[in-house]
């Protein structure tokens, strides 16, 4: 194995070669990893009790393997922790949604669905590894559809800190906009772990909780997610009562309200705007097929049509009405006919 700070180096000229922001190694047997680990999962323990994840399941039955990487990934022994930007808040980045025409309803997606899926990026910093060390290592990329605790990981890395809205606040960047992958490994790696040096901390800063629409965010409280519109558009599955339909907006997937501020700046929109005829008319196949390896997959079609219909309940001009009135008769879904009941 090389030196230390051989690998450092290799580190970090490996992760700008994959298009990543930054990158720390952690090794599994690192003395502060327990005692962030457990802090980490009392906070999210106390989380859960409270109610506060929504229809979330899953995060409850991912808890055991969360908080015990050593058992979850047996095999492992170092972590690579990578961020990406993904160009998350850059109006010219692409993204595979048509251009509305003029007039078009519209609905907007959060700008972080822009570019490739960055949950691919894993693969790449594997292969790199390999070409370092001479020979194929057993390793697994863990992203956030995996039971990784991947912010304490980055914490504890030096890769940034929690910010007020629950997001990763890196020190080099305009903003708090960063993706968060994992690579755990079965090689002798060496500690790579950075000293965070913010600009301001965020008890000088509330932008976030100030902008926020829905007061998800509140000062020392933990996210309320059944009040996030990120989380009503992408993780409730549920048919939208009028509040939550009230609270997501002109939103049919994510939210860049909280992001788009940290730090303050005038904010650049770089939301995504989406015909709502487009998506409610167009063949479902033929959309799967538009966003597929897009973030929006993750909710899928039924999920997002469910979010048009609910925000065009809302409105009152003839264009709303008739969309509506076409959805009705087409529609096979069980979930949009529910929703088109609803309210």
């Amino acid at each position: 194995m090389r030196e230390a700070e051989e690998f450092a180096t290799w580190l970090s000229e490996a992760a700008e070669r994959i298009g990543a922001h930054s990158a720390c190694c952690i090794r599994l047997d690192h003395p502060d990893l327990p005692v962030a680990l457990a802090e980490n999962h009392a906070r999210v323990e106390a989380w859960l009790a409270d109610g506060k994840q929504g229809e979330m399941e899953y995060l409850e039955r991912m808890l055991p393997q969360k908080s015990d990487p050593w058992t979850t990934f047996p095999h492992a022994q170092a972590v690579i922790v990578l961020t990406f930007t993904n160009g998350w808040g850059d109006p010219e980045a692409v993204h595979p949604f048509p251009i509305p025409e003029m007039g078009a309803p519209i609905g907007y997606v959060s700008s972080y669905a822009r570019e490739i899926d960055y949950h691919a990026r894993g693969q790449a910093m594997l292969a790199e590894l390999h070409t370092l060390l001479g020979r194929e290592v057993e390793a697994e990329a863990a992203v956030d559809t995996k039971p990784v605790y991947e912010r304490m990981f980055a914490t504890l890395g030096g890769l940034g800190i929690i910010g007020a809205n629950n997001l990763l606040r890196v020190p080099d960047r305009t903003n708090v906009r960063v993706f968060i992958g994992t690579l755990f490994v079965n090689a002798d790696l060496p500690n790579v772990i950075h000293d965070v040096k913010m600009p301001f901390g965020c008890e000088d800063c509330l932008a976030c909780i100030i902008n926020c629409p829905t007061d998800a965010i509140r000062p020392g409280k933990p996210i309320d997610a059944p009040r996030c519109i990120s989380y009503l558009t992408i993780e409730k599955r549920s048919v939208l009562s009028r509040v939550e339909a009230e609270m997501m907006g002109d939103w049919i997937f994510g939210c860049d309200e909280c992001s788009n501020v940290c730090p303050p700046k005038e904010k650049i929109d770089s939301r995504i705007p989406v015909d709502l005829a487009w998506l409610l008319k167009q063949p479902a196949g033929e959309i799967r097929r538009t966003i597929k390896g897009n973030a929006t997959a993750y909710a899928g079609v039924t999920q997002l049509r469910r979010n048009a219909v609910a925000m065009l309940k809302l409105r009152e001009d003839p264009v709303a009405k008739e969309l509506l009135g076409w959805t009705a008769r087409q529609s096979g879904s069980a979930l949009i006919q529910e929703q088109l009941r609803a309210w």
